[in-house]
């Protein structure tokens, strides 16, 4: 086994791990294509303004699982992050036969001794605090399960360890929707995900697919953050005037059957 920051040579491994092998899905898609050329130049510009943001696993010489993270005073469309706190995007271990074998905690061992000792993407200081967001995934260990073996613990809609810090809640701002998004349905997007953009596209035609005349209008956190905090910057996900991605039952639904999803969605939508 062995582990390794993500750089522009390896950078295709990241992708492969997340993207790379998906039942709904396959690379040839256009939409998730963009996603990734989207991740590249996103990640390509992380590299340049902090440094490595992202490590790959490797078992058997083969990439079989990633941990994606950043400083959070990098994320654009929140109006107060925390100094020298480290947002943990995600880990995710694709590879069944990969599973289960340690890769996944040997990705989160090294990350957080880098933090207690000092991450390249933090100038070489050290870390206060490492935060989360967990969110269903295919596996047989919720992710919220596998955080608490590191002694990550609630806090103000995220979880946290505290590593050289004190733990502080960030104000997350309430979804404030606008008076133009009455009667049509917004979807941010993030680019750090190959799938922030497949997800945004597939909802907007899923939605227009069934209500032709119903306006959708997407848009990217990082590169249009303004229009992303003017309606209250917090965690939202997608809105339709009142509605946000909280109020959808099982909204990760859409990762395994979209039909289910939409049904969700359109009785928020009437």
């Amino acid at each position: 086994m062995k582990i390794k920051d993500v750089s522009v040579e390896n950078f295709d491994d990241i992708l492969n791990v997340c993207s790379g092998y998906r039942s709904f899905t396959t690379i040839d898609d256009p939409n998730l294509h963009k996603g990734r050329e989207m991740k590249r130049r996103w990640f390509l510009d992380m590299m340049s303004r902090y440094g490595p943001c992202a490590k790959v696993g490797y078992l058997f010489e083969k990439p079989v699982a990633q941990v994606v993270f950043y400083p959070e005073e990098a994320i654009p469309y929140l109006h107060n992050p925390r100094k020298d706190v480290i947002y943990l995007k995600c880990i995710f271990n694709s590879t069944v036969y990969a599973q289960r074998r340690g890769v996944a905690d040997a990705l989160m061992k090294n990350l957080l001794e880098g933090c207690r000792s000092g991450l390249k993407c933090l100038g070489d200081r050290p870390g206060q605090l490492v935060v989360t967001r967990p969110f269903p995934h295919e596996g047989d260990l919720p992710l919220s399960e596998f955080y608490k073996k590191y002694d990550f613990k609630e806090g103000h809609k995220e979880i946290y360890i505290e590593i050289n810090g004190k733990y502080a809640p960030m104000n997350i701002p309430e979804f404030r929707p606008l008076p133009e998004d009455r009667g049509r349905t917004i979807i941010p997007y993030n680019i750090d995900c190959e799938w922030g953009y497949y997800y945004a596209v597939t909802v907007r035609d899923l939605i227009q697919g069934k209500h032709p005349d119903h306006p959708v209008e997407i848009f990217s956190s990082w590169e249009k953050p303004e229009e992303y905090k003017k309606r209250g910057g917090g965690w939202i996900n997608i809105a339709a005037g009142i509605i946000v991605n909280a109020q959808i039952p099982a909204p990760f639904l859409f990762w395994k059957d979209q039909k289910a999803y939409i049904r969700n969605l359109e009785k928020l939508l009437k």
